[in-house]
């Protein structure tokens, strides 16, 4: 990912510098949408990379919760130790 990361942004910067020295619309415009297109690639290129890098975190979200009558609920963060963690 990473050097397909690195052949991407040289190539962006080729199509900025194509669309900086085109003397016509014609390649000014092509410069343009190869550079749009690449710059895009780029930044989802990225994300990909953080989301690879990123621990991964598992989260739970409640959108509802009934609590009958004589019942009980906890309200807030709860955490676990996992098995085999019991204090003697």
């Amino acid at each position: 990912l990473a050097a397909q990361m690195a052949v991407t942004h040289v190539c962006a910067m080729d199509a900025s510098r194509r669309y900086h020295w085109g003397s016509t619309l014609a390649q000014k415009d092509s410069a343009e949408r190869a550079m749009t297109k690449l710059t895009r690639t780029f930044t989802i290129q990225m994300e990909a990379l953080k989301k690879n890098r990123a621990k991964a975190q598992q989260v739970v979200r409640v959108e509802r919760v009934n609590v009958e009558s004589g019942g009980q609920a906890i309200v807030g963060d709860v955490t676990t130790q996992g098995r085999g963690s019991r204090e003697k």
